[in-house]
């Protein structure tokens, strides 16, 4: 990864930490049986090891301008369970490209938060959340991803909801309740300790508030451990390609916001 001077790195670091979603209040109803109530564990830093799964549209699934090489000790779950080194494009990825998973690994070795991560990116670009659900087009990439991780034993630590603008046009009680029954099947079928929900409706111009509004809610759900993701609607168009997608800046903006959800989560 190119080195960042340290004022751009203080640059990055404080224009991160105004971008972790907050406010809303606990809701949503869900087809799916949610899990019994319970505390987020305690963490104790560094975590010998942190295991990262991403759900999300394009902007999650290496369709980002830069593309990162491998880094020591950030490693994915490849397509056949085995833990291998990472680099973009990640093996599960629906682009070519880039993501902020890379930087998001260096951040958090080099922050002291894990000795070891690990990511596992499923997205599909373009994806409305009820393409996540039975008889969607990423329906059957998330059941193989589940199949796999039961079989390997794989559990995470952390699970990232990065989608949204798709769903431009959606009432906030729709999608809250559309998001809430996909995380509940997901989490009722893989071990996940955390949810963080990313903050993103804007893309091409378009900027929903009430699917952001609905993010925000599902993001404060702390009973049944989700926690605020980073805000991908903070960003402007300088800091991407298309005005959707990410340019290299706005990649790792969004990796350190990503990072501090990570931290205020544990706290």
């Amino acid at each position: 990864m190119k080195a960042f001077s340290f004022s751009r790195y203080l640059f990055v670091v404080l224009l991160a930490s105004s971008m972790v979603a907050c406010g809303g209040s606990d809701g949503g109803s869900s087809s799916e049986p949610v899990q019994p109530a319970r505390p987020a564990k305690p963490v104790t830093l560094p975590l010998a090891e942190i295991r990262i799964l991403v759900v999300g549209q394009s902007i999650a699934s290496n369709c980002n301008e830069y593309s990162y090489g491998p880094i020591t000790n950030v490693y994915q779950v490849s397509k056949s369970g085995a833990i291998v080194p990472a680099s973009d494009p990640f093996e599960w990825a629906d682009c070519g490209k880039g993501t902020v998973w890379m930087p998001v690994g260096k951040m958090l070795l080099d922050a002291g938060i894990a000795r070891k991560v690990v990511f596992m990116p499923i997205g599909v670009g373009g994806t409305k959340v009820e393409d996540w659900q039975s008889g969607g087009l990423a329906f059957n990439k998330l059941n193989q991803a589940i199949d796999l991780v039961k079989k390997q034993g794989i559990a995470f630590d952390l699970a990232f909801w990065y989608q949204g603008s798709a769903n431009a046009g959606d009432s906030q009680a729709a999608y809250r309740s559309k998001l809430t029954g996909v995380l509940d099947y997901i989490s009722n079928r893989m071990d996940i300790e955390r949810w963080l929900i990313a903050v993103h409706s804007r893309c091409n111009g378009v900027y929903d508030r009430n699917v952001e509004a609905a993010q925000v809610d599902v993001g404060n759900m702390l009973s049944s451990r989700r926690f605020p993701g980073a805000n991908n609607n903070a960003l402007g168009d300088e800091y991407r390609t298309d005005r959707c997608h990410l340019n290299h800046a706005g990649q790792e903006i969004m990796a350190a916001a990503w990072v501090e959800s990570i931290r205020s989560s544990f706290k």
